[in-house]
């Protein structure tokens, strides 16, 4: 009989410790025990690092890790984890957050999800399965929203959006080896592990909830409070600017995964994304012709609608900070 898989799972922190004892316990609550829990500090200054150093003692599966010299951003925080475990050649990743909390079954659902996507697939074939979640408020409290998700995340969704949050990740061994480093660049390191991935091997949904997603004033992305139609009219029609930063961030990451990848994807990739960058640049016209001709669309008409309304609003400002090297 063969070994159960390690899962390896890295946690970033940074001045987590309102709610970083509750993700850890629901880690230790989990029916699948064979993991390991490498967590990197960003140079917190309340008293995260004190949880952690009990947690230490509390667990040997539970480390605490030192490595590179990046800091600033989650991002780079989680580029630094996910170098150490290309550099040990870890088998199954998962990202974890500081302040979710883990469903019981999050890690045995997770794995036999991916297996068996495995099993589908030839050997050493990049995967990545992301599973739906539940929101919670800052009480523990659920929250009456839900995310609808595609059942595969392809690159022409990717190109200009997301729904592959990093806290429902699971990565197989390919996939670390054909991602081998997050550039701080990229912005969200999980949006360009599924980017890389889309366009190498596939991203698949377990159409489960795993995890607690908790909604508070911190959240780095994904506020649920943000997803209302009320939010999204502000956004998108009163308050404009606003999206810039998202746009400027989505354009900085596709250009990140051509500048990386452009000699390894396949032809009909390397042309949608290169028109895409290219014609970013020249007019939204010759943009819209390109979303229109490789079917670069958002999931959902409005969204697609308000997409293109921001675009022709703020493509020229994006590539203004883009060429000066801005993200604000």
């Amino acid at each position: 009989m063969s070994e159960a898989p390690v899962l390896t799972l890295l946690m970033a922190t940074y001045n987590g410790g309102a709610y970083l004892e509750r993700q850890l316990e629901s880690i230790l609550a989990q029916s699948y025990p064979t993991w390991e829990l490498i967590i990197r500090d960003d140079q917190s200054s309340d008293d995260t690092l004190k949880i952690i150093a009990s947690y230490l003692e509390k667990d040997s599966r539970i480390k605490l890790l030192n490595y590179g010299t990046a800091h600033g951003s989650a991002c780079r925080n989680f580029s630094a984890l996910f170098d150490w475990a290309y550099a040990h050649d870890k088998g199954y990743i998962l990202f974890a957050d500081q302040d979710d909390i883990w469903l019981p079954h999050k890690l045995e659902r997770s794995l036999a999800g991916i297996i068996k996507c495995e099993n589908a697939y030839p050997a050493d074939f990049p995967l990545l399965c992301y599973s739906n979640l539940r929101f919670i408020d800052d009480q523990d409290q659920p929250i009456a929203a839900r995310l609808p998700l595609p059942s595969e995340l392809k690159l022409e969704v990717l190109m200009n959006e997301n729904y592959a949050w990093g806290c429902t990740l699971i990565l197989n061994r390919a996939a670390v080896r054909k991602i081998k480093h997050i550039p701080v660049d990229a912005v969200n390191h999980d949006y360009y592990v599924a980017l890389v991935v889309s366009a190498f091997g596939k991203n698949i949904l377990i159409n489960e909830e795993l995890i607690l997603y908790r909604q508070h004033q911190k959240n780095v992305s994904g506020n649920v409070g943000k997803m209302t139609f009320a939010s999204r009219f502000n956004r998108y029609f009163r308050d404009t600017e606003y999206m810039l930063k998202p746009l400027i961030d989505n354009y900085r990451l596709v250009q990140s995964f051509f500048n990386r990848y452009h000699t390894e994807i396949n032809d009909q990739q390397r042309a949608m994304i290169s028109d895409f960058l290219n014609t970013y640049q020249k007019s939204f016209p010759a943009l819209f012709a390109t979303l229109w001709k490789h079917k670069i669309f958002k999931i959902g008409l409005g969204k697609n609608v308000v997409y293109f309304y921001t675009l022709y609003l703020l493509r020229k400002k994006v590539m203004a900070h883009v060429k000066a090297g801005s993200t604000s």
